[in-house]
């Protein structure tokens, strides 16, 4: 119940910022959507994937201005957060267009998964769907943390080199609005 509120209150900021800005009406799962996806380092593809030209356009003048905050992401996603369903994340997970993904996250996080807390956390689709998306947004290293709860120090340099080859290579727009869509689902 605590969870449920303080989601609800924290997801209240999220909904004013989109509302303000765009002309379009979003529900609450398409503004939380909109607001994960702005905080990607390289938002333009999925906002243009996932929005009418109209709403992407109005947001991708200012995106980091919808962007979702540390203290949301800890809110909805941190480690304490749960999911409410599944969401399809199962799936998507488990689906071998995130395999690849899958196998560069284990091998940057080799040493902290290998620890019997993490490698229980990092078990879930949750979790390895939640850092498929931080390795994404502005400060991986903090949000990975955020998710698995620490992170091995003997990681923090192949994560950075993960991120390093994200930015380099880019990403999979389909995969990443499917993660983004289902993460949505998972808490609204």
């Amino acid at each position: 119940m605590e969870q449920s509120q303080r989601r609800a209150e924290i997801f209240a900021p999220i909904r004013q910022r989109v509302a303000s800005s765009v002309a379009h009406r979003l529900d609450d799962k398409s503004a939380l959507q909109l607001a994960l996806a702005c905080a990607m380092r390289d938002p333009e593809e999925v906002v243009g994937f996932l929005f009418p030209a109209l709403v992407a356009k109005q947001v991708l003048k200012a995106p980091k201005s919808f962007a979702l905050c540390h203290d949301e992401w800890m809110t909805l996603f941190g480690g304490n957060a749960t999911p409410i369903r599944d969401g399809g994340l199962t799936q998507i997970v488990q689906s071998r267009e995130f395999a690849p993904g899958a196998a560069s996250m284990t091998t940057a996080l080799r040493c902290t998964v290998a620890e019997q807390q993490q490698a229980r956390i990092w078990a879930r689709p949750w979790s390895q769907a939640l850092c498929y998306l931080a390795l994404h947004l502005e400060s991986p290293d903090a949000m990975v943390e955020s998710v698995l709860g620490t992170v091995v120090k003997a990681d923090s340099r192949r994560i950075e080199e993960l991120h390093c080859a994200i930015d380099d290579d880019g990403y999979e727009t389909l995969l990443m609005s499917k993660v983004i869509i289902a993460l949505s689902e998972c808490v609204l």
